[in-house]
């Protein structure tokens, strides 16, 4: 066990009229954020719980800790006992009537259920209210052993206290609780799930539900994983479910530890089936666990002082920091104010995009007001890379939600072998409407180690996949052979190609092909890593000429992409046909809105080859290419240099030109392979 200081939190900012601590174990009223369902002034409940009943027994080792009870509940009900907690862990423990506690408010009443996040406002500000009263009284304590659990409502709350306040605690435990305000919860529909949240899909109820809430409320959103994770988020998250629960479904949470494992957030997953019933402690797979205060007592080694563990917060919490904590969503942000110590959260729509007359510059950055400055910071080129993925969105739509993620549920279509190799035929679920046929090709033997992987796509021809894997032109057969070069490979079918029927007019969700296509293939890179074979931190991507700008597209929202090859696949629009890329296979808007008129478009090629960087990045030309003018590749490659210079990264930009026509030839595939292995291969 380390040595630690004893620690002291902030006094009170703004909240000095706020009740004082009781002598012994007792409630208090504290005030709330407004819920805009019942505008106006709101209290919430708590208890405290001393180790001996008493604050006198508040010692230098004592910590704090949030039980958090279940949807439907009051004060600590269907969570881990607090006197236990209190007396056994050495810690004050505190009982919170959040919002909508009671079977009354919570279950029936008219309003929608707020799922974790006015409710995890409350039960932060009761723990900022208890750190900052045993600060004001002087009381020596620990404040970096702080805990939260809860169970089943309690258990989101849980969570969605860890993710508003990513740096306060040490050790979260959630049991059973719900991972996700998935659409059947939230509008009652049939699905994995009986729960009712009673929200509205018409924006012009008191009850809608925003797709922005709903993001939130993903408490395995992947963007917000990664933005807790680099705010520095430290938290042993243990999540305790049953793999037969159908209240709060099992997929779900599942799906939020493949999303918490990828953010590399230090997770433990305790998923409780039939076989580890005892009858005491477990005695059911299901929603109910078992006796939820032994469970929790049975992490004490996280919990305790003395534990073998002991888990500790590195750092200061956010009641400290008094910094904001920002989410973004698909229309705007959430914002968490910790500037009075509590916290206060609110939604800030997005603004228009900043728009840029030049796209091929990339020295400066525009602010509100449309005055140039320099971009000479990583923090200024993070800006304008904001602007170009807002410019971007104006031309093929926005990049879904991650609400849009729905389980792969791959099926095999067919497996042939290939050599040493594995071909296996599969589609797999892209979203709730459509199925993306692929080939994934891998060793037939199991590896000793790890493989890097490749993203293969393909050229604008009417086989698709097939071409990409050894089926047709054996100059484009790249996706077999860098599976033969020792990667796993998988080759997705661009929408509308190949076997992948496709109606662009019916699926107005996405505004262009292009934005369909980005889609899916993040996708196809959410498959890759489910495969046992797969290094997920080596992957990369390549395509010739509609797979190679896919291949950019694609990298530039998708980082976990670290060498991207494109060849014969782009040029500036300023020497570019751009009619051609308005048809509905890609951005109708180019035209519709943008009058075909290249300095219209809101994007162009240097942003976005810029906007891979600090990532590896090939591009592989053709001197004779009809299609994309090798000047106007240059001149792209000229202008991302300089980010990448700025990034540290000048080494990872690389260009291989060749004489020929818009083609792949073998030693341009050989250069290409061989970039690949020098960023891909340990």
């Amino acid at each position: 066990m380390r040595t630690v200081l004893i620690g002291f939190a902030l006094v009170f900012g703004t909240g000095a009229d706020w009740p004082a601590l009781p002598e012994k174990d007792g409630a208090v009223e504290l005030p709330a954020q407004e819920w805009p369902q019942r505008p106006g002034a709101r209290t919430v409940r708590v208890s405290v719980h001393y180790p001996t009943g008493k604050l006198e027994s508040v010692g230098k080792q004592t910590g704090l800790m949030l039980t958090l009870h279940n949807w439907g509940g009051t004060d600590c009900v269907g969570t881990a006992n607090p006197r236990e907690l209190a007396a056994k862990l050495d810690v004050v423990a505190v009982c919170v009537n959040y919002l909508q506690s009671g079977k009354a408010d919570s279950i029936d009443g008219p309003e929608p259920y707020d799922f974790g996040y006015l409710q995890a406002l409350d039960a932060l500000r009761a723990l900022w209210w208890l750190d900052s009263s045993l600060a004001k009284r002087g009381k020596p304590y620990e404040p970096r052993r702080t805990f939260c659990t809860g169970g089943s409502g309690g258990g989101n709350v849980t969570l969605m206290a860890n993710k508003l306040a990513p740096r306060t605690f040490a050790c979260v435990i959630d049991l059973c609780g719900m991972k996700k305000l998935s659409d059947d919860i939230a509008f009652n529909l049939p699905g994995g799930s009986g729960l009712n949240a009673r929200y509205s899909r018409d924006p012009k109820n008191k009850s809608f539900l925003s797709l922005d809430e709903q993001e939130l409320r993903f408490v395995g959103n992947p963007d917000h994983l990664a933005e807790m994770k680099r705010l520095g988020a430290g938290a042993k998250i243990v999540t305790v479910h049953g793999t037969e629960d159908t209240t709060c479904p099992f997929a779900d949470a599942e799906e939020m530890a493949f999303w918490m494992k990828r953010a590399r957030l230090d997770v433990e997953l305790n998923w409780i089936a039939k076989k580890d019933l005892d009858g005491k402690v477990f005695t059911s797979a299901g929603h109910a666990l078992g006796n939820r205060t032994q469970i929790v007592l049975g992490f004490d080694h996280y919990l305790l002082w003395g534990g073998r563990v002991g888990t500790m917060r590195d750092g200061k919490s956010d009641f400290e920091r008094r910094e904001d904590v920002r989410y973004r969503t698909s229309n705007g942000a959430f914002v968490i104010s910790y500037t009075n110590g509590y916290p206060v959260g609110k939604f800030q729509p997005a603004r228009p995009p900043v728009e840029y007359a030049d796209h091929t510059d990339l020295s400066f950055v525009l602010d509100r007001k449309g005055n140039k400055l320099p971009v000479r910071t990583v923090a200024e080129w993070a800006l304008r890379r904001e602007h170009i993925v807002e410019n971007f969105a104006r031309a093929t739509g926005p990049l879904p939600s991650p609400m849009k993620r729905v389980p792969l549920d791959v099926k095999e279509v067919e497996s042939v072998k290939v050599g040493n190799l594995i071909r296996r035929k599969v589609t797999f679920a892209s979203d709730g409407a459509t199925r993306v046929p692929a080939y994934i090709f891998a060793p037939a033997d199991k590896p000793k180690d790890k493989l890097p992987a490749i993203l293969a796509l393909h050229q604008t021809t009417k086989i698709g996949k097939d071409e990409p894997a050894g089926l047709g032109n054996k100059d484009m057969a790249y996706g077999l052979e860098l599976a033969q070069r020792g990667y796993v490979v998988v080759v997705p079918d661009y929408p509308s190609f190949g076997e992948y029927k496709y109606d662009f007019a019916a699926h107005k969700d996405y505004a262009s092909g292009t934005m369909k296509a980005i889609w899916d293939n993040i996708r196809a890179v959410d498959l890759l890593e489910t495969l046992p074979e797969v290094d997920r931190d080596r992957i990369g991507v390549i395509g010739h000429s509609l797979g190679g700008h896919n291949a950019i597209f694609t990298a530039f929202f998708d980082t976990r992409l670290k060498a991207v090859v494109s060849n014969c696949g782009f040029c500036t629009f300023q020497k570019d046909d751009v009619p051609s890329w308005t048809g509905p296979v890609y951005m109708p808007r180019i035209k519709t809105e943008f009058g075909n008129d290249a300095k219209k478009v809101p994007f162009d090629f240097q942003e976005l080859v810029a906007g891979l960087a600090p990532r590896a990045f090939l591009a592989s030309a053709a001197d004779k290419d009809n299609d994309f003018d090798l000047s106007g590749v240059k001149d792209v490659m000229t202008a991302a240099k300089p980010i990448y210079k700025l990034l540290s990264a000048a080494d990872k930009l690389e260009t291989s030109y060749y004489a020929a026509g818009h083609s792949f030839p073998p030693a341009a595939r050989k250069a290409a392979y061989e970039f690949l292995d020098r960023h891909l291969k340990k």
